[in-house]
């Protein structure tokens, strides 16, 4: 049974370890207390005195989904990681990157040959750690992901706080990917040679504007739609960290993913999989 340590073992790995504990030996790293794996370890990567080495003792694979600190253009923690472990023990990496170190592309469809332009911090964060994984001397396969929803992460605050949204007819779009969905892409990207050495871009293949994924939610719930408003009044209304996200725009070519893993997606369409998420 291969093992498979989970760096930043969080929401996403929870359905990582529900549906193939039986085919995976799981070592789970992360800052809380979790029981979901075979092995839990609870852990600082970035605070890290020589207990990755012992952790990670035995070779398999690693998937990092462990976020960068919360400032600054390059990303220390992964640094930090990288430099503590045996690099021969790893015998591929998959890294868990974000579709914004695109940038604001203007609702333009992007594929994996596109350079990169990210325009926040927390992008090029990113960025910087992209460039750490390809020239770690580590196999591996970099996942450029969008927006995650799923069971218990769907915007349910925003929605019962009644957030403004955006007029449809000028909002622009978002890409999406069920939990479940890039669980499963993880975990087939492992032992997939076609993988090897790779940048890729996964979502559910459906790109949609940001307000219709808000009223699908609405309409599951049966609650009346919020106040409609432009841009410019979002930009008055919304935090900081929301407004950097409606104002950058871009449609992913999932292509290359639909080309490796043909009909790999269970939700391609958004209302299926807010259903699911609700359960």
């Amino acid at each position: 049974m291969h093992r498979v340590y989970l760096i930043g073992n969080g929401y996403v790995c929870n359905f990582i370890t529900t549906k193939f504990s039986s085919k995976y030996d799981f070592v789970g790293i992360c800052r809380s207390k979790k029981n979901n794996c075979a092995h839990n370890y609870s852990l600082d990567v970035s605070n890290d005195n020589g207990m990755l080495k012992e952790i990670i003792d035995k070779d398999g694979y690693v998937v990092y989904l462990a976020p960068p600190q919360n400032k600054g253009l390059k990303d220390q923690i992964l640094s930090k990681f990288l430099s503590s472990i045996v690099k021969n023990k790893i015998i591929k990496l998959i890294y868990i990157s974000t579709s914004g170190v695109y940038g604001d592309r203007k609702d333009a469809l992007v594929n994996e040959n596109e350079k990169i332009m990210p325009l926040t911090e927390r992008a090029q964060r990113r960025a910087d750690a992209e460039d750490q994984v390809k020239n770690s001397g580590v196999k591996y396969t970099i996942l450029r992901v969008p927006g995650i929803y799923g069971k218990g992460r769907l915007p349910l605050k925003r929605v019962n706080d009644r957030l403004p949204l955006i007029k449809t007819e000028v909002c622009k779009h978002t890409n999406l990917i069920n939990a479940k969905d890039l669980s499963n892409i993880i975990i087939q990207t492992l032992t997939n040679n076609s993988t090897d050495n790779i940048i890729m871009n996964v979502s559910d293949g459906t790109p949609i504007k940001t307000t219709e994924y808000y009223l699908h939610i609405y309409d599951q719930l049966n609650m009346k739609y919020p106040e409609f408003i432009d841009y410019a009044q979002a930009n008055k209304t919304y935090d900081s960290k929301r407004k950097s996200f409606i104002n950058e725009s871009r449609i992913l070519d999932v292509s290359l993913m639909n080309q490796i893993f043909p009909d790999i997606i269970e939700f391609k369409d958004i209302k299926d999989g807010i259903k699911d998420s609700l359960k």
